[in-house]
């Protein structure tokens, strides 16, 4: 469902603590990897060449340190007071959230925005559409299904009902390209109380391909996306799910920029590091997946009773020993009808997804941005090494801003459609306005979307409403 997106949004679904404290046996894997590779005996690995740091991470993660070394670190912290400890924590942490600022601007440079060469072996691709209600955006969306260069896919549309109004622009598009092999579904089936899930059982059943490509009505697909996520399928044989990294096409109002900026830098920067350290950071609004794999976890009905059912899909996917990776394109979101209050309201919903899947994320949700994480900086360093609040706060959210900058541009693939002006103002609104997105968040825990108001218990199942 479209508010599991949020899930990506930090570490999509292993929350920013799990990455925080990760980070930096994730470089030292990555340098142990290095030496390993240069030395003449080392067996050449048989995984694909796309993965920068296709290391054990969670292996890593496990490794003790020498004995002498926690025998010293727990005699040093026998005579730590409470507020050095808590001083200590907290540059800790804030470093880690500049490693990972620097992760996933590597691994945008590394990994998004590569030429895809057609490949006539790849198998076919199932495209999932569930529609509900229509845009002004929304027949140049879908035609850019229609004409996506790919040699073999099917286009499967699936409607709640057959009144809905997008119906006659699917109609005209299936008139345009008759050639397509593109079908319409109506009413679903009742599987769960995911009315997302319900409504695609249809055309999943009825996919004849080996890949399904679960795709919302407000992507715009580049012609060559659905054949760069193939690619990056069959890149590895235990790979099961491909996703775009989440981003937005070009829009005029300022209200489109501000969903760009905030999918180009905070969302972003959480998801493409989250991927490089081989997190599960699954997000349904663009999403492959082998079928086979699928099934094998029950498929997609099995997941009827969550919300976040794009997070399930990629957890199961891992449990069971499988691999997810980025394609090398973005989605570009292409909704006409986007206002920055009906965002804000979009990015309260992942909040309360994230505290119903992952309650210790309320822990380190509202310290993860720039102003927050600043504070927690300056402080820490005015009380261990005498340094000047003002100062480190500047230097921090000069940092902080180069970095959202450098990384929404590597998103981009070049210059942004607005000013550097704009985008600081633009940034300024979203670092301010997260603090009260997460108040309201845990004041209203009932999440609404579209029509429909769903209660989560702990875990993300969906709770009937007569329990």
């Amino acid at each position: 469902m479209e508010a599991a997106r949020a899930v990506a949004t930090d570490l999509s679904n292993t929350t920013v603590l799990r990455t925080v404290a990760s980070s930096a046996s994730s470089i030292i894997g990555a340098a142990a990897a290095a030496v390993a590779e240069a030395q003449p005996s080392a067996s050449t690995s048989s995984s694909s060449s796309f993965l920068l740091l296709e290391l054990p991470f969670r292996q890593l993660i496990r490794l003790q340190p020498p004995p002498a070394f926690i025998a010293s670190t727990r005699r040093m912290a026998a005579h730590l007071d409470v507020t050095t400890v808590a001083a200590i924590v907290g540059f800790v942490f804030v470093f880690c959230l500049y490693l990972i600022h620097i992760i996933a601007l590597s691994y945008s440079k590394y990994r998004l925005h590569h030429q895809v060469n057609p490949n006539s072996s790849l198998p076919g691709v199932s495209v999932i559409k569930p529609i509900v209600g229509t845009d002004k955006n929304l027949y140049q969306n879908l035609e850019s299904f229609f004409t996506t260069q790919y040699h073999k896919f099917e286009l499967l549309f699936c409607f709640h009902s057959s009144n809905d109004e997008a119906v006659d622009v699917v109609r005209s598009l299936m008139n345009k390209y008759p050639d397509i092999d593109a079908k319409m579904f109506f009413k679903g089936e009742n599987v769960g109380l995911n009315p997302k899930i319900n409504n695609m059982m249809p055309a999943y059943r009825a996919a004849r391909y080996p890949l399904v490509l679960v795709s919302d009505s407000g992507i715009f697909m580049r012609p060559d996306g659905v054949l760069d996520m193939a690619t990056t399928m069959m890149s590895h044989e235990k790979m099961a799910l491909v996703t775009q990294a989440p981003y937005c096409k070009d829009r005029d109002s300022f209200d489109a920029a501000f969903e760009q900026l905030y999918f180009g830098t905070s969302h972003g920067r959480i998801y493409l590091a989250g991927n490089c350290m081989d997190f599960v950071c699954s997000t349904g609004m663009s999403s492959m997946m082998k079928k086979e794999a699928l099934d094998e976890c029950g498929g997609i009905a099995n997941f009827g009773g969550y919300l976040a059912e794009d997070y399930f899909f990629g957890r199961e996917l891992a449990n069971r020993g499988y691999k997810s990776a980025i394609s090398t394109h973005p989605a570009l979101q292409n909704s006409s009808s986007v206002s920055i209050s009906s965002f804000l309201d979009r990015i309260c919903r992942w909040v309360k997804l994230r505290i119903a899947m992952l309650p210790h994320i309320i822990l380190v949700e509202p310290l993860q941005d720039c102003f927050p994480s600043g504070l927690i900086m300056a402080f820490s360093l005015k009380y261990l090494l005498g340094f000047n609040v003002t100062t480190t706060l500047i230097l921090h959210t000069i940092y902080w801003i180069s970095m959202d900058y450098s990384l929404m541009t590597s998103m981009q693939n070049g210059s942004l459609g607005f000013s550097a002006g704009k985008f600081l103002l633009i940034w300024l609104l979203r670092e301010l306005s997260a603090p009260l997105v997460f108040i309201k968040a845990l004041l209203e825990p009932t999440i609404r979307w579209r029509n429909n108001v769903f209660h989560l218990t702990w875990g993300g199942r969906i709770q009937p409403q007569n329990s």
